[in-house]
């Protein structure tokens, strides 16, 4: 189904959305928005998020592509050049969401009545997609980054990942500690901002063995949050 009359008050108000987004990090003090190296590829992310919302509403796609993939690699490379944690990244996610309240809630009401829950529903999951995606990429580049800053090999594997294939993120557990397959699986549904009922059903399993899997998680890093375990994960302070 299509919304036209939202996806058209939306895309008129992404200026208004990034500017209420770049408000909201300062506010917070995140580096994303405070450095002026890191604010160009943090905008261009998140009005391609909000993009794909308006593309979605609209019948268009695909949301994901290697091109929008090879992006947020970069961006992932990037930050971790400039020692940027990837808990940032998980955090502007939600402060970009949040941001866009006020706007969705005004762009779905430009829809009949009946039709203003389905569009709600269809933004917030086409959010989850597009920014759960390029996190995922992210910290990929990331993990690549930091591992080649401490003398690792490269990940052959990352244009493989670009093309679509899926292929585990570097993780450093720490020295001798290792995670699971499963652990690796639940962790990456973490930094692709998903909640624990989306990776159980994605992997199968009840909700209970997810936080099973997170507390274990979280022993073997030394991590006391979600944030805390994907950044340790995935790269280093």
């Amino acid at each position: 189904m299509r919304y036209p009359a939202a996806a058209q008050f939306l895309r008129s108000a992404i200026p208004d959305v990034i500017h209420a987004y770049q408000t909201a990090l300062r506010t917070v003090r995140s580096p994303l928005a405070m450095r002026k190296e890191a604010w160009p590829k943090c905008r261009d992310q998140a009005q391609a998020i909000v993009e794909d919302c308006v593309a979605r509403l609209t019948g268009d796609g695909p949301l994901e592509s290697a091109e929008a993939w090879r992006y947020s690699h970069l961006v992932g490379t990037d930050r971790a050049n400039q020692g940027i944690a990837v808990a940032e990244s998980v955090r502007a996610v939600e402060i970009l969401w949040n941001a866009m309240q006020p706007t969705i809630n005004s762009a779905v009401q430009h829809e009949a009545p009946a039709r203003r829950a389905p569009a709600l529903l269809l933004i917030s999951t086409a959010f989850r997609s597009s920014a759960g995606s390029r996190l995922y990429a992210g910290a990929v580049g990331y993990g690549g980054a930091t591992a080649r800053s401490s003398d690792a090999l490269p990940n052959d594997d990352d244009t493989a990942a670009a093309a679509g294939v899926s292929e585990a993120a570097p993780m450093h557990a720490g020295v001798g500690v290792a995670l699971s397959r499963r652990e690796k699986e639940v962790l990456e549904g973490v930094a692709k901002a998903m909640t624990n009922s989306q990776i159980a059903s994605r992997l199968g399993i009840t909700t209970a063995t997810v936080k099973r899997h997170l507390n274990n998680i979280y022993g073997k890093l030394g991590a006391v949050s979600r944030i805390d375990a994907v950044n340790k994960a995935f790269g280093r302070y």
